[in-house]
């Protein structure tokens, strides 16, 4: 039995030290990094206040289209989407977006963009605001968007933007 036990202890060590070596080996790399991905110009019509609930003040800003522009893809955010927003006790406000995209070759792609922002906090030394998208593509050339974990910013629109709108970068991570 005492050789067993040894056999054991010996095996589980051999494990052990594999399995080890394989995460000393894995966090050598694990240190995320950034790759762009679009920049869109997202309009809006003007916010709904819908008003208090019991976890906080919801509104909802109705998203009306735009477009998109990236490396490996390009084309236009359609009409019919709305980014629901609940301002906290804190004034955090936690940002929900749902709304579709249309690729150039014809790909619905479905966005889910959840987020948090300080944009009402009186006294914040700066503002934060950071977002984390999600895809829904079909199979074929763009389903690398169902593939990863992607962050983004969003920020004012361009100068000469024609309609309220909002700007977003997304950026897959590596």
């Amino acid at each position: 039995m005492i050789d067993l036990n040894r056999r054991g202890l010996l095996a589980g060590g051999v494990a052990l030290a594999a399995w080890s070596g394989g995460v000393a080996r894995a966090a050598v790399n694990d240190e995320p990094g950034l790759a762009f991905v679009y920049e869109a110009i997202v309009t809006l019509e003007p916010t709904v206040e819908v008003g208090r609930t019991p976890i906080g003040t919801r509104r909802r800003v109705p998203i009306t289209g735009g477009h998109f522009e990236g490396p490996r893809i390009r084309g236009k955010v359609l009409d019919g989407g709305a980014d629901w927003q609940l301002q906290r006790a804190d004034d955090w406000t936690v940002i929900e977006a749902d709304y579709m995209m249309q690729a150039d070759d014809g790909a619905l792609i479905h966005v889910r963009n959840v987020g948090l922002t300080n944009s009402r906090v009186p006294d914040a030394p700066q503002r934060y605001l950071r977002t984390v998208p999600s895809f829904e593509a079909p199979v074929g050339p763009h389903d690398w968007l169902n593939q990863a974990i992607f962050v983004g910013t969003t920020g004012a629109p361009p100068a000469d933007a024609a309609r309220p709108a909002v700007r977003i970068r997304v950026y897959r991570v590596t």
